[in-house]
């Protein structure tokens, strides 16, 4: 299974001029799931199923979501067990049927530096935002898996693993990679480089410490003329499972 991930700015739709560039170079990559953030509701794949997280809610436009899954595979949206937490609107889940096995998937947001400026209900200060949001990821996560399920969770998680830790903080890090350990994950994209080329990536892919993990890649997609598309580099990476 091909995975990936990438932050498309500003939840452009599938029909602009930007969001058309965009879905046509998702298609170059052949996925087969994708895990993006920034999104928009009517965000129209080419041949893929796609859900997203509950609408954010300091937007007038309710179109407007953090995060979304679009898969080639038979996909089945998790729905939200609490809307009224915060950390509700940062989280999509959702399952894929890979050749008979089911795989959870989990695609989030986790708050920045300056987040409350944008998303309501969160406690104050930048590491309490981030904690605040991630532990509610872990334990819908958690709640959600199944018995020896395969799990895949990324998106843009706004930290670092490796320093300088110049989004997130140190201790951001540190709670990051107890949250991979704790669900038994492998992030792939620790030491990959961000859009910048100068730190480390704040976007992330995950799986199961089972999982068999091969060409983890960063790309950095751009217009014909050397504009970058988004202010985020894509990640990709091909994976195998287990056979049960």
């Amino acid at each position: 299974m091909r995975i990936g991930t990438w932050n498309l700015k500003l939840c452009p739709t599938s029909s602009s001029d930007r969001g058309r560039a965009m879905a046509a170079w998702l298609d170059t990559q052949q996925a087969d799931l994708w895990l993006l953030t920034e999104v928009h509701a009517a965000w129209h794949p080419h041949g893929a199923a796609f859900v997203t997280s509950p609408p954010r809610s300091h937007d007038g436009d309710e179109s407007k979501r953090w995060a979304g899954i679009e898969a080639r595979l038979p996909l089945t949206e998790v729905e939200p067990d609490d809307r009224e937490h915060a950390g509700a609107e940062g989280l999509a889940l959702a399952r894929v049927d890979l050749d008979g096995t089911s795989v959870l998937v989990a695609c989030s947001v986790l708050p920045w530096r300056g987040a409350g400026s944008y998303w309501r209900g969160l406690p104050d200060g930048q590491f309490h935002q981030f904690r605040s949001v991630l532990d509610h990821h872990v334990a819908r996560i958690s709640a959600e898996r199944r018995t020896g399920e395969p799990v895949v969770w990324g998106g843009d998680l706004n930290q670092e693993l490796l320093q300088p830790h110049w989004a997130g903080t140190h201790d951001g890090a540190r709670t990051l990679r107890a949250a991979f350990e704790y669900l038994g994950l492998t992030p792939l994209t620790a030491g990959m480089a961000h859009l910048n080329g100068q730190s480390h990536a704040i976007d992330h892919l995950a799986v199961s410490s089972d999982v068999l993990a091969d060409r983890v890649e960063v790309h950095r997609p751009t217009w014909p003329d050397g504009r970058d598309l988004s202010d985020h580099a894509a990640y990709t990476a091909d994976v195998v499972l287990p056979r049960t």
